[in-house]
């Protein structure tokens, strides 16, 4: 039976007052409804970890005046950073339950969770993401099927993942402290700190399950709901896969081999792309086009991750994100 005496569900937040003034009450509902579901010995609060060195969140977290919200500042700049302080702050504690900061839980979501993580034996456990579009969704990114892949359409309770974000991630922080797991810095800036770290967790042998109950909310901006943001996201994000699955490699023959298998696919990515989106183009079609020009942006995130080019989306320097 997996342990679930002491619960902690962790926020990395930064310069989003009002979005996390939004959630901490809802989260107070969820422990609430999980403390009941669990019975008497169960202990949860919510952890804030501001990565904003100035504290932008505190008086948010201070007024909601609940002596089971903690906050702090990790002023080290970076995702890694703001994460693995979190691990920090729940150490001695049985479950970690990760959030973003601009997500919102469905009914119940923290009690899913936590009945699969007892019931199917589970090292870490995923549900979907389902995004909500402000001023609904742009036609190019709906004709992209850009933020279907999130919602994990199709997939029932109990099907394992091999790796999986930490936007609605439990973990098992035993499973965690045995092997020692960690947020790796050098992903700290680019993204795909939670792929690598929980690749790491199913390469000895952990197990991710998957929780179709356990549904979040996550909030588009009008200004990632643009063809732009979401080319240049899928291109950034098609260099950190290749990254973080090199990372996972055990060998230098296994890195040769996946490097000449991304190689083809991201050759492979630019040629179908291009004439996909060239037809869209040409008959009108935006779904065609969409997702051509989508391939096109991933088969180059592909190449520059073989040459080790990586954009900085959690940089606080606009010129360095762009690089």
């Amino acid at each position: 039976m997996r342990r679930q005496d002491t619960i902690v569900v962790g926020l990395a937040t930064y310069r989003r007052p009002g979005l996390l003034a939004g959630l901490l009450p809802r989260l107070l509902e969820q422990i609430d409804a999980a403390a009941e579901d669990l019975g008497v010995g169960a202990r949860l609060s919510i952890v804030v970890v501001d990565n904003d060195a100035e504290g932008s969140a505190r008086a948010v977290a201070d007024g909601v005046g609940d002596e089971r919200i903690r906050y702090m500042i990790e002023p080290s700049p970076g995702i890694s950073s703001a994460r693995n302080r979190v691990l920090n702050e729940a150490a001695g504690a049985d479950v970690l339950v990760f959030l973003d900061d601009d997500e919102t839980p469905h009914e119940n979501w923290l009690v899913h969770l936590l009945r699969t993580h007892r019931e199917r034996d589970a090292d870490a456990v995923c549900g979907p993401v389902h995004a909500v579009f402000e001023g609904g969704e742009d036609p190019w990114v709906a004709a992209g099927g850009y933020y279907l892949g999130q919602r994990r359409e199709g997939m029932r309770t109990g099907e394992l993942l091999g790796r999986a974000a930490t936007n609605n991630l439990l973990l098992d922080l035993a499973e965690v402290r045995r092997l020692g797991l960690r947020f790796d810095a050098r992903f700290g800036l680019t993204g795909g700190e939670d792929s690598l770290f929980t690749g790491q967790l199913t390469a000895a042998g952990g197990k991710i399950v998957f929780c179709a109950e356990a549904v979040v909310d996550d909030l588009v901006p009008a200004d990632r709901n643009t063809r732009t943001f979401n080319l240049a996201r899928r291109r950034a994000q098609a260099a950190t896969h290749v990254r973080v699955v090199q990372e996972l490699a055990t060998s230098i023959p296994d890195r040769a081999t996946n490097g000449a298998r991304w190689l083809v696919i991201g050759v492979g990515q630019l040629c179908k792309g291009s004439v996909l989106a060239l037809a869209g183009r040409l008959s009108g079609n935006l779904r065609n086009r969409a997702q051509g020009e989508s391939r096109v942006a991933s088969g180059i995130g592909v190449l520059e991750g073989l040459a080790g080019i990586m954009s900085t989306p959690y940089s606080r320097s606009k010129s360095a994100r762009r690089g």
